[in-house]
């Protein structure tokens, strides 16, 4: 950078500064986010043809996509609506464990988890301190859910979240013969039923 002395200071030109180190490190993938996401083979018309004053004659590789460009053009299909329903009280159970509220409650409350069954849609819930307590809470679930249906929990629907993968958590699901339905991560759809219950909304 260049300024002229003036009395004890030197006066920068930050408009002629900020062009000039710019153009240092100008790249088409720089020029192709300023031109709004043009497609590179466009940016490379506009280059040949010097069709944008002060678009310099860079390299332009018409092969690339730019990564953000795909993020943000793809879309999920819709999922279509599970036609399964459980047969009896405690076949198939979700659960759900509610992420951290900012405030805990008086009693230093901050998580909660529920456990829904799919036949009659009846819900257990269980506020927790810490997500370690959810192996406890569903051993609570469990004894007051059986006694109450008169049967034992078949199978358990979760996400894949640390709480539900623990090795404690696995092998007393192997003890009791439950089975573990894993839902695929980020795929909040898949666990729904639990999902919707913990919604803010």
């Amino acid at each position: 950078m260049k300024g002229r002395r003036l009395e004890s200071v030197y006066v920068m030109f930050a408009e002629t500064a900020c062009v000039d180190k710019t153009r240092r490190n100008e790249t088409a993938d720089l020029w192709h986010m300023w031109l709004s996401h043009v497609r590179y083979s466009k940016l490379d018309v506009m280059i040949k043809k010097s069709m944008l004053k002060g678009l310099p004659q860079l390299e332009v590789r018409i092969d690339v996509v730019y990564a953000s460009c795909q993020y943000g053009k793809a879309y999920k299909l819709p999922h279509e609506e599970s036609k399964f329903k459980a047969s009896e009280p405690l076949d198939l159970s979700h659960s759900d464990v509610f992420r951290p509220v900012k405030q805990a409650s008086i009693g230093g409350m901050k998580y909660m988890v529920t456990f829904i069954n799919d036949f009659s849609r009846y819900v257990w819930v269980y506020f927790m301190k810490e997500k370690s307590e959810t192996l406890s809470n569903f051993k609570d679930f469990k004894e007051a859910a059986e006694a109450e249906v008169g049967k034992g929990v078949c199978c358990l629907c979760i996400d894949n979240g640390g709480e539900y993968t623990s090795d404690e958590f696995s092998r007393f699901l192997r003890e009791c013969q439950i089975r573990h339905q894993f839902t695929c991560a980020s795929t909040l759809r898949q666990n729904d039923i639990a999902k919707r219950k913990n919604s803010k909304d």
